[in-house]
């Protein structure tokens, strides 16, 4: 008889070994955003697939400015932000708190802020609340499909 040892562990699909984690989705969003920050005019190249009557659906790309996740308050002037997963808000401090984060008054305060959420993304401290997000957008996407 043959002196085989087994495993539960099953082959990763080409499709899920493409697929992004929850840190690289933000960690690239925020990159996206850090980069706006500083050139107004940064734009990123989006693929765009349209439905053709001869030729069948064509693949194009378009440059577009990604959507910000900063605003300027009301109140003060000053900057908020708020991290997103895609075009999901991450909830930080959990479900029904609030989600802004006061960035400071100029554009390079909230660079260092952002500079420095990254640096937690990337340390595996918001992990919970990226999953967290990552279900909800694919809950949002589940119901518009």
């Amino acid at each position: 008889m043959l002196n085989l040892k087994f495993s539960n562990e099953k082959k990763v699909l080409v499709s899920e070994a493409r697929k992004k984690t929850p840190r690289q989705v933000v960690l690239d969003g925020i990159h996206n955003q850090v980069e706006l920050l500083k050139n107004p005019n940064f734009t990123v190249e989006r693929v765009r697939y349209r439905k053709g009557a001869e030729d069948g659906n064509t693949r194009q790309s378009v440059n577009r400015p990604p959507q910000p996740w900063f605003w300027k308050s009301a109140n003060d002037g000053g900057l908020l932000l708020e991290i997103r997963y895609g075009r999901t808000p991450v909830e930080i401090q959990g479900e029904g708190k609030p989600n802004s984060i006061i960035a400071g008054k100029t554009p390079a305060d909230a660079v260092k802020l952002l500079e420095q959420i990254a640096a937690a993304v990337t340390a595996g401290e918001l992990d919970g609340p990226l999953e967290a997000a990552k279900l909800k957008a694919k809950h949002r996407r589940g119901a518009a499909e």
